[in-house]
Parts: C-alpha cells; structure tokens; sequence
C-alpha cells in the first residue's frame, strides 16, 4: 500500500463534498476539523477505512486533481 500523507487523505475525504451545494463552507470546516482529529487519533490506516477510501476512492479524487 503506498502511503499517502495526512493533508492527502483528509482532502480526498473532504473531497466528496465540497461540490455540495447542500453543505455550507462552516459544515466543511467542521467535517475537516472532525477529519483531521479522527485521523489523529486512530492513524492513517483506520482513518481510510472508516473514511471509505479505498483504492477506487483514491483513483477517483487523484483523478480530480489531473
């Protein structure tokens, strides 16, 4: 598995939602706030489990940012 950084994988995760029109910029400060405690306190493995990023998740968002 190769080992994406922190600031990476807390982007792909907030990445879902930022197309939202349904979520205001304050509810994606807190889900990014929420995301980066949670990836502090259980590590970079249990973060992309319980975020849901899987390899086809991570193909997805790098595929964005091309």
């Amino acid at each position: 598995m190769r080992g994406y950084s922190r600031e990476f994988l807390i982007a792909a995760f907030i990445s879902r939602y930022v197309a939202c029109s349904l979520i205001t910029i304050e509810q994606l400060e807190n889900m990014e706030k929420m995301a980066c405690d949670l990836y502090d306190r259980v590590g970079r493995d249990s973060f992309r489990v319980y975020a849901a990023l899987d390899a086809e998740a991570i193909r997805v968002y790098k595929n964005t940012l091309a």
